[in-house]
């Protein structure tokens, strides 16, 4: 994830909404809410009411048998994959440790592509029927996962999809936190294996989110050509 208009401009909106607490890994300790509802993230609240359309429908495009007639849910946003169903529905009777990493190895094996490239926009959250058929960048990979846990059964309040300043790369990325067995996993689309959250020390939390609220972590330091705008504002 780059640091684009799009993105820098909800980072600056989430600055006035709420002040932020001090920086931590532990997202689900860690945070100021923020207001109420989803103003500041239109396209996650467009995430939301598609996925809620999609779980009324119920309605699988094609039978399982055809992969190829899934690749209809590349241009449907409320489509539901037979695909999806079948491995999710192999993992329901499976320890919740090995749903993770097999949800978090089943998506990584999915090809990374930019926006730019696969919706000719500069930022798209892509539902995971989309993100399924054509791929996508590193919240949809976020975004595949937390519902994936959520038909698994898990609850929302146990799922962040986290926001992260990368301190080494330097970049913004987005990562899933799970609240799971007494300690907070990271599904991260960059790492194999699922990992405790706190071992990610270079990743610091921006903002985090599901379906029931937002939470600010820190302030992140956007860099707008040659200006850098932090906290104290630009320096």
């Amino acid at each position: 994830m780059r640091p684009g208009l799009i993105l820098t401009t909800i980072f600056a909106a989430v600055l006035m909404a709420a002040p932020a607490s001090a920086a931590s890994n532990s997202v689900f300790k860690n945070g100021t809410p923020g207001a109420h509802g989803f103003a500041f993230f239109p396209f996650w609240q467009q995430v939301l009411t598609d996925m809620a359309a999609a779980q009324a429908n119920a309605a699988p495009v094609s039978s399982r048998s055809d992969p190829a007639r899934s690749r209809a849910c590349a241009n449907n946003r409320t489509c539901i994959p037979p695909v999806w169903t079948a491995f999710l529905d192999s993992l329901r009777n499976k320890p919740r440790l090995v749903q993770l990493n097999a949800i978090n190895q089943w998506a990584n094996a999915k090809p990374y592509v930019e926006d730019y490239v696969n919706w000719k926009v500069p930022d798209y959250w892509a539902t995971p029927g989309e993100f399924i058929a054509r791929g996508g960048d590193c919240e949809d990979y976020a975004i595949f996962k937390y519902f994936s846990l959520v038909r698994l059964g898990l609850s929302p309040d146990d799922l962040r999809i986290v926001i992260v300043n990368d301190a080494n790369l330097k970049v913004f990325h987005a990562v899933l936190a799970v609240r799971a067995e007494g300690t907070v996993w990271m599904l991260d689309n960059q790492l194999p294996q699922v990992v405790p959250m706190d071992v990610a020390v270079h990743y610091v939390p921006v903002y985090s989110l599901n379906e029931h609220g937002w939470w600010v972590h820190s302030l992140p330091k956007i860099e707008l050509g040659n200006v850098t705008i932090a906290a104290g504002g630009p320096n």
